[in-house]
């Protein structure tokens, strides 16, 4: 055989390598092994299916690959999950101390020490990427297809040192343990003295196991890589499974088993259906309505590819044109139609009578444009903006949020962006902060601070600015209580109080510039004392309920006017020393 003839058998023929040689995985109660009599005893092309038919896993109401696709497909769905993604995963996060100010010094330098190990633990809580891209890429898997999967990474000790995601579409549900086993789950406990600590409590729980494959199958088709299959345990299962085939090692030989075949923990995350343990996504009602607009679009492109109805219709009555004409024509139309030097040409039509000799009547040529009966627009515009308006819907998203704002107004644009971030995001953000705090911050022992995701400032400034000026007004309003609500509106961290400000940053800020004034009265100037005096005594008047005249009212404003411009300066000569 020639090297011409071996290169074209080498193209010809190409081999799929699938190892066998794996354990089979164990048969649930009440399964026979292989298919019943009078069934094919074909391999299945996707393991799943295999799994599914012998009862180790559960399988999904719809293929989770071709939910993952289905964004491709429809020009509206990709922009929701993504504004849903942004909204709510996309701003960080920060940690908020559990402790008050006042609390002992030891606590606190414990609690600096915590919080430079959260910083650490998050800043590489993913060495692919960093936490916020990790959350982002978990959204989407659950908004697209309901389900969302991280894999928590223990070191040798035990102790969790990183998060990491897996698509969606690469896993399947294990059924649930027939029998709960004992186990002891951390907890968060609070004290009577406002202390946090951690507590074993013993409870009975039903785990699942969960497996991932890397085939692709999704609509008849089938891409094997390889195939592989790796099972994990459920968050908190306490046992040792082999990663290989899903079976549970006990007693000696899971001390034989080595730390490379173990399996590790998954947390799912789902958006709960109640017909099966597998999430569904908002949009599955609307299926019918994205496979719709697709179709729409396809219908559209072939009839502007094609061109179903010509520009122009030559008519011929009492004749016929030429073989000759017809090739001119056709050989005008193809290749010099267009061009600025054809704006001179002209064609010349040839046509031949229906009947032979000298009165074979008279032909005539009529050329009649056919512009107004072309489609000129796409079809089926009301039916692609109603499917559009439906997938949005589903999102409960304002149309703002998926880049429809030509109808907008400053007013009703804020309105949607607080309607929005009130009903969809916040609640979302506080679900996933949630499982921080008392499931993943309860098991590394995390006591002095919690887990807050960042949010958009949605709040109105001048009616933050009125809130704040009332509050102050009845002696309600302290630094460090304007502090922390400037933290949560901006969503990030401010920075320490001075040491020698802290103990002052407790009391109301009318009281701590009356005190200014009055302790910076000159000696020598016995009108400032009075204006100090003056000032206290309008105060003591306010708190008690007194009403006052216009005259107090200024003279008081001027008075903390004068001590709040004095703390501004004195406060930034402080943070420069």
């Amino acid at each position: 055989m020639t090297k011409a003839s071996n290169a074209k058998s080498r193209r010809a023929v190409r081999a799929v390598v699938i190892d066998v040689s794996k354990k089979a995985p164990t048969l649930a109660p009440g399964r026979t092994e292989g298919p019943e009599p009078g069934h094919s005893k074909e391999i299945p092309e996707d393991p799943f299916v295999q799994l599914a038919e012998t009862g180790n896993i559960i399988a999904p109401p719809f293929d989770l690959l071709t939910l993952a696709m289905l964004e491709e497909q429809n020009t509206e769905l990709g922009q929701c999950i993504e504004a849903m993604e942004i909204n709510i995963e996309g701003f960080g996060h920060r940690y908020v101390p559990r402790y008050t100010e006042g609390a002992p010094a030891s606590v606190k330098e414990k609690a600096r020490l915590e919080r430079v190990r959260l910083e650490n633990f998050f800043a590489y809580v993913s060495m692919e990427n960093s936490f916020t891209t990790t959350r982002r890429k978990l959204r989407a898997d659950l908004e697209s297809t309901g389900n969302g999967y991280l894999e928590v990474i223990r070191d040798a000790a035990g102790e969790i040192q990183g998060l990491h995601h897996i698509p969606a579409y690469q896993m399947r549900l294990g059924r649930l343990d027939e029998l709960p086993i004992k186990v002891e789950v951390p907890i968060l406990q609070l004290a009577a003295d406002g202390a946090v600590e951690v507590k074993r409590i013993t409870t009975w729980q039903r785990y699942r196991r969960f497996v991932q494959s890397n085939v692709m199958h999704s609509a008849g088709l089938t891409y094997v890589g390889g195939y592989q299959l790796r099972w994990f345990k459920q968050y908190g299962d306490p046992r040792v499974f082999n990663l290989d085939t899903g079976e549970a090692v006990e007693g000696a030989e899971a001390k034989k088993l080595p730390e490379a075949k173990r399996a590790n923990e998954v947390m799912h995350f789902r958006i709960y259906s109640p017909r099966t343990p597998y999430g569904l996504p908002r949009y599955v009602g609307n299926l019918l309505s994205i496979l719709g607009d697709r179709k729409s679009e396809e219908i559209n492109f072939a009839t502007f590819s094609n061109q179903n109805i010509p520009s122009m219709m030559l008519l011929v009555s009492n004749g016929q044109l030429t073989q000759g004409t017809i090739d001119r024509i056709k050989s005008f139309v193809e290749s010099q139609i267009q061009g600025q030097d054809n704006w001179s040409k002209f064609l010349i039509i040839e046509a031949e009578g229906a009947e032979e000799g000298e009165d074979g009547g008279q032909v005539k040529i009529e050329a009649k444009p056919l512009v107004a009966a072309q489609h000129d627009d796409a079809l089926f515009q009301n039916y692609s903006r109603n499917n559009q308006d439906k997938v949005r819907r589903a999102f409960r998203l304002p149309p703002i949020m998926v880049g429809r704002s030509s109808d907008y107004t400053r007013a009703t644009a804020e309105t949607s962006r607080k309607l929005a971030d009130e009903q969809i995001f916040a609640p979302e953000r506080d679900n996933f902060d949630d499982w921080i705090n008392r499931r993943l911050f309860a098991e590394m022992g995390i006591l002095y601070h919690k887990f807050r995701s960042n949010s958009p400032n949605t709040t109105d400034n001048a009616e933050l600015v009125k809130i704040l000026g009332g509050a102050e007004k009845t002696g309600g309003m302290t630094p460090r209580i304007a502090r922390m609500m400037l933290a949560d509106i901006l969503g990030q961290e401010l920075p320490e109080f001075p040491p020698e400000f802290d103990e002052k940053a407790d009391t109301p800020f009318s009281l701590l510039m009356a005190e200014a004034v009055k302790n910076k009265a000159d000696a020598s100037e016995p009108g400032q004392q009075v204006t100090a005096l003056k000032a206290l005594e309008t105060i003591d008047r306010l708190t008690a309920g007194e009403e006052l005249t216009d005259a107090q009212e200024d003279q008081l404003a001027a008075s903390l006017l004068q001590a709040n411009r004095y703390f501004e300066a004195q406060w930034r000569r402080e943070g420069q020393r």
